[in-house]
């Protein structure tokens, strides 16, 4: 093969996105495993992004769907506004930091909204390889756990799950599991990957046997999500499935078959979840127990934050107080009611959608509010109900979590709300 040969070749994979398609396969098998090895290979599918398509980028914006565009559009006008708030932020450090961590907001949708044509025709295949990943995370993490339950003395093995130092916790729970990562990130990571295994189940096109494999993957990562012990994703994993299988099964007529096991299946699951420790502390937090002493009840620490937020949030109301303003402002309300743990730990709002109304005001509230409202919009117009699930289940975990405060779940959010556009479930693949 001459030069000529070698580079028209070359030119070929660059116009199929076959540079930007490897580092999409990387960035879906790091991302569940450590987040924090992502950012270079973020900055190596830009590369890619650019080399493939500084050319042609006239073509591929008449390409693109119109509301693609205009949710493109809304994400960029939304991380520019925060921008903005860097003129009236009094801590300009904490600010420029917020606004770096949050880089991907802008990374994922640039390098998605013209992604290239093996992207395009493989998310199938990139969809997999994340799940394939957060299982993989999740055995070694279950593996983890048992190796540190085992003990061997004098010649017997015995079995303890807690910690010597910290006897009310379990390695095979919560954050001991997930080897200190936060449980809600990896919940979310879990729930989806179990959706994409059952999509891959429904896909006849693919061996039975694989499809049996997969099957098996989803059910376990189910499972598994009780161990990582997140509210957010317990909950929401109890409303997602009934419907996501419910919806699939009506789409092979067998949709009585799956009222029955889902009924069955929640009846045998509902005690067990109910015993959850963090599920069943959230039920007392509600309780309307009258024979419990007020110096008895258990508060709900978020309650204490959302308040606080609020309370900040009434004196600023339009524009907020800035980008890197919001925790040095919530630690001044922590100390008016005397919350030592909060101060020290510097606490965030724990609500996305409350802590975008304190950093941005109003303004900013309501273009992050429009750019769910727009990929509802697309999630309907499409049929795509993985992307609908996902859309919940990313709603749904902001409501409790301040999720693109951190690489994991900016990244996420930011991935997926693109990724899943091209999602095509009866589409053959490579």
């Amino acid at each position: 093969m001459n030069i000529k040969q070698y580079r028209t070749q070359y030119k070929t994979l660059a116009q199929q996105g076959y540079f930007s398609y490897l580092s999409a396969i990387l960035t879906m098998a790091i991302m569940p495993v450590h987040v924090q090895y992502l950012p270079p290979v973020m900055i190596l599918w830009l590369l890619s992004w650019i080399f493939e398509n500084h050319y042609r980028l006239k073509e591929l914006y008449c390409e693109t769907k119109t509301v693609y565009k205009l949710l493109f559009a809304l994400v960029i006008l939304y991380y520019l506004w925060q921008v903005s708030g860097l003129l009236y932020s009094a801590d300009l450090k904490m600010g420029l930091l917020n606004l770096y961590g949050r880089l991907s907001l802008v990374l994922f949708p640039l390098v998605l909204i013209y992604p290239g044509e093996n992207i395009r025709r493989k998310t199938k295949i990139l969809l997999r390889v994340f799940a394939a990943g957060s299982f993989s995370y999740m055995l070694i993490c279950f593996c983890f756990a048992l190796f540190r339950s085992l003990n061997y003395q004098n010649g017997i093995w015995t079995f303890n799950p807690h910690p010597p130092e910290f006897w009310w916790l379990s390695y095979f729970y919560a954050a001991e599991l997930t080897v200190n990562q936060h449980p809600s990130y990896i919940a979310i990571f879990v729930l989806i990957s179990s959706l994409i295994c059952f999509e891959t189940w429904f896909d006849n096109s693919i061996k039975t046997i694989l499809r049996y494999i997969w099957l098996f993957a989803g059910i376990l990562l189910i499972v598994s999500i009780y161990f990582i012990s997140s509210r957010a994703g317990i909950i929401s994993c109890l409303i997602i499935i009934p419907v996501y299988l419910i919806r699939k099964l009506k789409e092979r007529k067998k949709l009585r078959l799956a009222w029955i096991g889902i009924i069955i299946l929640m009846i045998a699951l509902l005690p067990l979840i109910i015993r959850n420790q963090r599920v069943n502390s959230l039920f007392k937090t509600f309780s309307d127990d009258n024979e419990m002493k007020e110096t008895e009840k258990i508060i709900e620490p978020r309650l204490i934050i959302w308040k606080a937020a609020l309370n900040i949030a009434k004196q600023n109301l339009f524009i907020g107080v800035g980008i890197g303003d919001v925790r040095t402002e919530l630690v001044k309300e922590y100390q008016k009611v005397g919350e030592d743990i909060m101060i020290k730990e510097r606490y965030n709002a724990h609500n996305q959608f409350i802590e975008v109304l304190l950093e941005n005001g109003l303004i900013g509230l309501v273009v992050f509010i429009m750019i769910f409202i727009i990929m509802i919009y697309i999630a309907i117009v499409d049929r795509n109900l993985l992307y609908g699930c996902f859309i919940f289940m990313i709603a749904f975990s902001l409501m409790f979590e301040t999720m693109l405060y951190r690489l994991a779940g900016v990244s996420f959010f930011s991935l997926f709300s693109f990724q899943l556009l091209y999602y095509k479930p009866h589409r053959q693949e490579d």
